[in-house]
């Protein structure tokens, strides 16, 4: 098993829209990975991988003018939205013309980050606060999608893993981080629906990872949600959740690039 950091990602994030700057993300592999929030009028997500929504009748912070309160949720997929846009266009795939080849990089690239990153979890989750939920393995859902499209259990140990992670030291990054791989499970949903209609794929041969929790899905992430909530009300620090979900967005954007599996 190979691990390979990713080339010229500078370790720094653009100032978050309270003027909080987060150090040490994993962004800008090339010029479209700007990690920067921008204030250009309403956020209009692609809303297919990561799908984390946004509430429609969300104001958004425009000149002199301050965004009211708001609960985390909305806050957090508010502040991440410039970032899993990015990340959705990049893998695009609702592409019509995605062939089973760029498919299969994806996941390959998807194997290396989730293998690693899942490694790091339980460590973390045991000084953690009870989730109220477990861990899932989607690294073994990939590993299964592999299997079914060609590739040996020695082709699959021996892929990439990922070296530059997002930081995963605390409850904070922690949170951020399951915030994206768990969110990413709602947008798996309509992939899965859309692949079954391009591609010789079936739940069980290739979707796998994208199916994930099934009729499950939306239950556990209520669940998700819950549990972050009460990390903030009992003192966890927002903007370091907020900072862990966008560098892990853009630690996974840097390393589907390196992987040659971007559209």
């Amino acid at each position: 098993m190979t691990r390979f950091p990713l080339p010229n990602c500078p370790r720094q994030l653009a100032l978050s829209e309270d003027g909080v700057r987060a150090s040490h993300a994993n962004a800008l592999c090339s010029r479209r990975w700007s990690c920067r929030v921008h204030h250009n009028g309403r956020f209009a997500a692609i809303r297919l991988m990561f799908r984390l929504g946004h509430p429609d009748d969300l104001s958004v912070e425009g000149e002199g003018e301050r965004l009211p309160p708001l609960p985390f949720h909305p806050r957090l997929r508010r502040e991440t939205a410039p970032q899993h846009e990015t990340l959705e266009r990049q893998l695009d795939l609702l592409d019509p013309d995605l062939s089973l080849h760029r498919y299969r990089l994806v996941l390959e690239s998807f194997h290396g980050f989730y293998a690693a990153v899942e490694s790091e979890l339980p460590r973390l989750v045991a000084t953690t606060p009870s989730l109220g939920f477990p861990l899932r393995a989607r690294a073994e859902l990939l590993e299964r999608d592999l299997l079914a499209l060609g590739l040996s259990r020695s082709d699959i140990t021996g892929l990439p893993r990922c070296a530059d992670l997002p930081r995963l030291g605390r409850t904070e990054h922690l949170a951020g981080c399951l915030y994206v791989l768990e969110g990413a499970c709602l947008g798996g949903q309509i992939i899965a629906k859309a692949l079954r209609d391009r591609l010789p794929l079936t739940d069980d041969h290739g979707l796998s990872f994208f199916v994930g929790d099934g009729s499950s899905t939306g239950a556990r992430w209520r669940l998700v949600l819950g549990w972050l909530e009460d990390l903030v009300r009992g003192g966890a620090l927002a903007d370091e959740i907020v900072a862990s979900a966008r560098e892990t967005f853009c630690a996974l954007g840097c390393w589907v690039e390196l992987m040659g599996a971007s559209r």
